[in-house]
């Protein structure tokens, strides 16, 4: 399945433009993931797309920051519909925890490229001061949605007394956790490892 870039949406593009800059946003998430993101360059995107020159990517992309942050937002879209498609829609805060859970488990094993991706945009992208270029936004993705339906939970009462922000970090971090596992066992047996995960935080949550 390939990611569609809603970035470029109103832009005025051709279907065919439309459709090369999709397919250099793909070919771009698929260097990054196989050589880290100082590695990726308009020459390897070039190959990996197969074009012909690097002035098909700079068409439609001044530098590398330009294309980073159109993947990054395509990828951030992808990963938005997926939840949005396969998360239960209810009022109860600990099943919505549990399917939050599986949903996320369910996308990093069914699109692990797109995963490390993301990360290797957010660890490594800088401005020209080495300040990170896009620590809010991944931030918010990573952590900040999570925090704010912990800490929802708790003013309607199905949560117990916890700070949502650690506790979103530590969600996220075990989801990371198994993101690396897989790449390094891909026959895991993510049946149990997500019960497990789904147990464990629905346990450590929950109201007494």
């Amino acid at each position: 399945m390939q990611v569609k870039d809603d970035f470029a949406a109103g832009m005025g593009l051709t279907p065919t433009e439309a459709a090369r800059r999709a397919q250099i946003v793909e070919a771009t998430i698929d260097v990054i993931a196989e050589l880290g993101y100082a590695k990726t360059s308009f020459s390897r995107i070039i190959d990996k797309a197969g074009l012909s020159s690097t002035r098909m990517i700079s068409y439609h992309f001044a530098n590398k920051h330009e294309l980073m942050t159109a993947t990054l937002t395509t990828l951030i879209d992808h990963h938005d519909r997926f939840v949005t498609e396969h998360t239960v829609t209810t009022d109860d805060r600990t099943a919505l925890l549990r399917s939050f859970l599986e949903t996320e488990i369910a996308y990093l094993a069914a699109y692990p490229r797109h995963v490390h991706a993301v990360t290797e945009i957010a660890t490594n992208g800088r401005d020209s001061d080495g300040s990170p270029l896009f620590e809010l936004v991944v931030r918010d993705l990573r952590v900040g949605r999570l925090a704010r339906q912990l800490a929802q939970g708790q003013r309607e009462g199905h949560f117990t007394t916890f700070d949502p922000e650690i506790m979103a970090r530590t969600i996220r971090s075990a989801l990371e956790g198994l993101a690396q596992q897989l790449l390094a066992d891909p026959d895991l047996d993510l049946r149990h490892y997500t019960d497990e995960l789904t147990a464990l935080f629905t346990r450590a949550t929950r109201a007494s």
